[in-house]
């Protein structure tokens, strides 16, 4: 698609500067087509930058600048065209790994049950409540 984008811009653009040097008269149609070129010239231009906006390529304001500076040589042009042609590559990025990570030994579990005069949680084995003091009958 570039290719046809690139041959029909380069044709129009051609085609209106041609229209406009002196021969003779231009008649309306004539005329239209030499400003055209007022469209066609800086599109013709302005194409690597397109063609990257097209390709949603990360890098479009370094293209575009790249383009509108040095676009008017030949090698700064191709340069903007390869680098919006151009695919990213994946970065790897480097998991972050904690420098100390304490280690907990796995915890037993514990079976409570709930004192019958404070309703906390105490073990099953506890003869007297930690909380109120009281003895806790065994079950």
């Amino acid at each position: 698609m570039f290719v046809l984008r690139l041959i029909v811009l380069a044709f129009l653009a051609f085609y209106s500067y041609s229209m406009g040097q002196e021969r003779g008269g231009l008649n309306a149609f004539g005329e239209f087509v030499v400003f055209s070129g007022i469209v066609f010239i800086p599109a013709l231009y302005m194409l690597p930058t397109f063609e990257a906006w097209l390709r949603k390529h990360p890098n479009l304001t370094s293209i575009a600048l790249l383009n509108l500076f040095l676009g008017w040589t030949l090698l700064g042009w191709v340069a903007a065209i390869v680098w919006a042609f151009k695919k990213q590559e994946p970065q790897d990025v480097a998991k972050a790994v904690p420098a100390y990570a304490p280690v907990f030994p796995p915890t037993e579990s514990r079976q409570t049950k709930a004192c019958p005069y404070c309703a906390e949680e105490v073990l099953v084995a506890a003869v007297k409540c930690k909380h109120c003091g009281s003895e806790i009958p065994p079950t």
